[in-house]
């Protein structure tokens, strides 16, 4: 199955469209029968749509808060060690010096 990127986005959209009519009409059948179906439909759609809007606001929420505290915690780790240099292989040579090398790497392998 060798589906375009747009034919795959639409086959999920459209999943998705089904799964939330089935979901509104199962909410639409525990709603009591006095009310009419066309205003428990409505009302059963605002409820679970303000539902799905404070899961996904509260999922991403969490997601930027996370996101920044490690922003913050690797800001700070830069700024308390920029005296540290560079340890174990790096040095602190100059680009003409790493070309040099990377030359002689290359020559060795030739």
């Amino acid at each position: 199955m060798n589906l375009p990127m747009c034919a795959g986005i639409l086959i999920v959209l459209q999943t998705a469209w089904r799964a939330g009519k089935d979901g509104v009409e199962a909410g639409t059948n525990l709603v009591p029968d006095v009310i009419p179906r066309p205003i428990a439909r409505i009302c059963v759609t605002v409820v679970g749509a303000a539902f799905a809007f404070f899961a996904l606001k509260s999922f991403l929420s969490t997601a930027l808060f996370a996101l920044a505290v490690m922003g913050v915690i690797y800001f700070g780790f830069i700024a308390l060690n920029k005296d540290d240099g560079p340890k174990g292989g790096g040095g602190t040579g100059s680009v003409d010096d790493s070309l040099e090398e990377a030359r002689r790497i290359m020559d060795k392998y030739k």
